[in-house]
């Protein structure tokens, strides 16, 4: 018998992070879901059970939006195949782009999110979202599950960094999109200090974000407070997450993953607003003092109590 579902084409082209909140979303709607986003990322929530289908939004021939090519001659509407509804955080604000996207995907419902809260909008992005689609406020988010074989290559990615995953473990990521978001690299050192006095053995996390970036002797540096995992394939950085004591980070895309993996996730906010934008997950703690120099390390050990 087919499926009575309805079927929904998602889209956000944007960051880890940013893709991660949306996933909050998307676990909520009623339907079959199809989740067009860059790289990994939609893999990434497709694997963990948030989305039935994934499409990489980076090999799409997304710019067929934006012409004038007649439908018939376009390659969008096979490769993606027609759907009943078009959730999108890509394209948004031309009214003719949105009626030619979702002419392309066939759908004949389409809503368009904002990726950043208007002026005045004092809950988190989520809340916007679920306000604009209709959909009641929901629980707290609850942890998604790590499959099997994904926690088994995080595993062995923890032998090889010199670390036991069947003892307890923390996870360190002091990176992020903006250099403007990330806490001092010290000040995360003796997070991890403090955390290995209490018998919790210390991973440090590197996304490429930070290989591509960090120059001056920060990459040595980091290697100088214990050993160093990554980049990582997202579903095995996803496995590593979900396995950890604690995880600590910025504003990242990695904090996002660890609380929706059911970590307990300490997260330091600077320059962007935690109100609208604070990972969502079972076990989140904040700090956000306007400056990120205002976060002190015996804050956040003081917030680890697992």
């Amino acid at each position: 018998m087919a499926s009575t579902e309805r079927t929904i084409l998602a889209l956000h082209p944007g960051a880890l992070g940013d893709v991660v909140l949306f996933g909050h979303l998307l676990a909520e709607l009623p339907g079959r879901v199809t989740l067009v986003a860059g790289g990994e990322k939609a893999r990434l929530l497709a694997g963990l059970g948030v989305v039935e289908t994934a499409a990489d939004f980076d090999v799409l021939p997304v710019q067929e939006a934006f012409s004038d090519v007649p439908l018939a001659e376009c390659q969008l509407p096979g490769l993606l195949g027609p759907h009943e509804r078009l959730i999108s955080c890509f394209a948004g604000g031309d009214a003719r782009v949105e009626r030619r996207l979702a002419a392309l995907c066939g759908a004949s419902e389409a809503a368009f999110l904002p990726t950043r809260p208007p002026t005045g909008f004092d809950g988190h992005l989520t809340d916007l979202w679920a306000g604009r689609l209709g959909l009641p406020a929901w629980p707290a988010a609850a942890a998604w599950r790590v499959p099997d074989a994904w926690t088994a290559a995080a595993e062995r990615a923890l032998v090889e960094g010199g670390i036991d995953p069947a003892g307890r473990y923390a996870v360190i990521h002091p990176g992020a999109g903006s250099e403007a978001k990330c806490w001092p690299l010290e000040r995360f050192g003796e997070v991890g200090a403090g955390l290995a006095a209490r018998g919790v053995q210390v991973a440090y996390v590197l996304g490429p974000v930070e290989r591509d970036r960090w120059r001056n002797g920060r990459l040595e540096a980091l290697g100088q407070l214990g050993p160093v995992l990554g980049p990582l394939p997202l579903s095995v950085l996803a496995g590593v997450l979900g396995g950890a004591a604690v995880y600590v980070g910025n504003d990242s895309g990695a904090s996002h993953l660890a609380a929706a993996v059911g970590a307990h996730t300490v997260a330091v906010f600077g320059p962007t607003s935690a109100v609208h934008f604070r990972p969502l997950g079972p076990h989140v703690t904040v700090f956000a003092r306007g400056r990120l120099a205002d976060v002190t390390s015996a804050d956040v050990l003081a917030g680890i109590t697992s």
